[in-house]
């Protein structure tokens, strides 16, 4: 951005309200979160949506932290998923252990931690999708509607918003590290340590969009896939 384009951007923000640069700068300023939207070439077709980024949410210190751990126990992939108010503070601060505190949302059945699941069914759950109009459809619905959307012609002209919805549902694919800490009760994980938790995916839902409710993040294809999209994207940022 150019200084003349810059100070527009000021004069017109000025016009509307004199605390709406101020704002503006705040939020640019405080947000430590790295997210960029995925090309096609790099999306992760079994998520079953197009609106893929890549989400680095850690400072730099807690990602020295995660690396080092990382060499020391090894990691995995795993899914979490919140309600669409939450994720403001996830996209800014990363994931914590919100756990017996007046930041927790849900329960906490299986202890204190960050809950994740290698199943999208069980975070495409804690997101609120299969709720109301959500219903999970078969996976051979999911393959048709997916199918639908890639070949339906854009009859209307492309709007300025780039999600048209209200009706939104979001997960994060996160890397964990597979210590000792890392407590499995089935198909869903506690980790207690906020530091061995780091987003790597965002993924966001519209209107009608549904996800696979059955991708195994510890199956080798699906692990392939992932490790193919991630390149050397997240360890060159």
């Amino acid at each position: 951005m150019t200084q003349g384009s810059y100070l527009e951007i000021k004069k017109q923000m000025d016009k509307l309200d004199p605390l709406a640069h101020p704002l503006l700068q705040w939020i640019i300023s405080s947000n430590r979160s790295h997210i960029v939207k995925l090309p096609l070439s790099r999306q992760l077709k079994f998520m079953h949506t197009s609106h893929q980024f890549l989400l680095l949410s850690s400072p730099p210190a807690k990602e020295a932290r995660f690396r080092t751990a990382k060499k020391l126990y090894g990691s995995t992939f795993a899914f979490h998923g919140s309600h669409i108010e939450n994720w403001h503070s996830v996209l800014r601060n990363g994931l914590v252990n919100a756990s017996y505190t007046k930041l927790q949302l849900h329960g906490a059945a299986y202890g204190k931690g960050i809950y994740l699941s290698p199943i999208s069914s069980i975070s495409f759950g804690y997101s609120g999708m299969g709720k109301g109009q959500h219903r999970m459809p078969t996976k051979d619905e999911l393959v048709q509607r997916y199918n639908r959307m890639n070949t339906m012609p854009q009859s209307r002209p492309i709007q300025s918003r780039f999600l048209q919805s209200r009706n939104l549902n979001c997960i994060a694919l996160c890397e964990v590290i597979t210590s000792k800490d890392l407590q499995k009760h089935g198909n869903i994980w506690v980790c207690p340590v906020s530091d061995h938790v780091c987003t790597r995916f965002f993924f966001v839902y519209e209107d009608g969009q549904v996800g696979d409710a059955n991708i195994n993040t510890q199956e080798p294809k699906i692990q392939k896939e992932i490790m193919r999209v991630i390149g050397t994207q997240i360890y060159s940022s």
